[in-house]
């Protein structure tokens, strides 16, 4: 008897092992769930068009969750393809027990996005704004981002992580500077937006080491350090016009400078700047 007890504790420890790893490696192939994926998914935003091939049932061993998992699918905003390569749901462990099916996350991987179909997407954004930068003033980039979408009890939209990087970034700050060869990573989430390692040049400067904090709420707080590396001389007929607006710009042949900069730019509900200030030493 004691040996068929050790028997049968050994097949359902090797049973287990069996499953996790089938679950956490090649997953379970299933269509059980795809009605209710896509219902629930577009019932928490109705501007979100969803459209599944194959799922598969897998496990995150790191999370200690369970997740539907599916390669290259159809998602449209606004009528707007999306260009995601992966979408995994995760599903609440205990409610999948009392059959009543809970998504808890949704997290999707883009694939790297050019400047030309990022303008194609941002005519849906709002705010109008925003959507004005993105088409009038960025010229050229790409984007690679992952984003985790979080719902709550009643599947509604609750908050989001955004993770990334952007590179190659042109954007027009005014008719006289480009910034060019911009690159950064991200993260952001409802209330804070952060920018890394930022590195841009602008003809007579150059970025370094910057980096940029959004803060969302109540109005738009922005914090930003970098480093810049300025050359001018005369001979630089784009910033002639920049240089003149300072009293003794007229008599200034050359200039050099290496400066640690720090700016804070408070703005209201409507972008308006209220208070700001900008400090620099070297």
């Amino acid at each position: 008897m004691k040996k068929f007890f050790l028997t049968l504790i050994l097949l359902i420890f090797l049973s287990l092992v069996s499953l996790i790893t089938i679950l956490s490696t090649i997953g379970i192939e299933t269509n059980r769930f795809n009605n209710f994926i896509l219902k629930k998914i577009n019932q928490a935003n109705n501007n979100i068009n969803l459209e599944l091939t194959t799922i598969k049932f897998k496990l995150d061993v790191e999370e200690i969750s369970l997740f539907f998992d599916t390669n290259n699918p159809v998602i449209k905003y606004r009528e707007s393809k999306i260009p995601v390569t992966n979408i995994r749901v995760y599903m609440d462990f205990i409610s999948l027990i009392k059959s009543s099916p809970k998504i808890t996350k949704i997290n999707l991987v883009l694939n790297q996005i050019d400047i030309k179909q990022l303008k194609k997407i941002s005519i849906n954004l709002k705010p109008s704004n925003f959507t004005s930068f993105i088409k009038n003033k960025i010229q050229q980039g790409k984007i690679s981002t992952e984003i985790e979408v979080y719902l709550d009890d009643n599947n509604l939209f609750n908050n989001f992580i955004a993770r990334g990087s952007v590179s190659n970034l042109k954007v027009n700050i005014s008719k006289e500077i480009d910034l060019d060869k911009t690159s950064f990573s991200f993260f952001a989430d409802k209330s804070d937006i952060l920018l890394k390692n930022i590195l841009s040049e602008a003809g007579i400067f150059k970025i370094s080491d910057g980096d940029i904090k959004l803060k969302l709420s109540s109005g738009i707080l922005l914090e930003s350090n970098f480093k810049t590396n300025l050359k001018y001389d005369n001979k630089l007929k784009n910033y002639t016009s920049l240089i003149r607006d300072f009293k003794y710009g007229k008599n200034l042949i050359n200039l050099e400078a290496d400066l640690s900069n720090s700016i804070t730019i408070n703005f209201d509900e409507t972008y308006k700047v209220k208070k700001y200030d900008y400090k620099a030493s070297g």
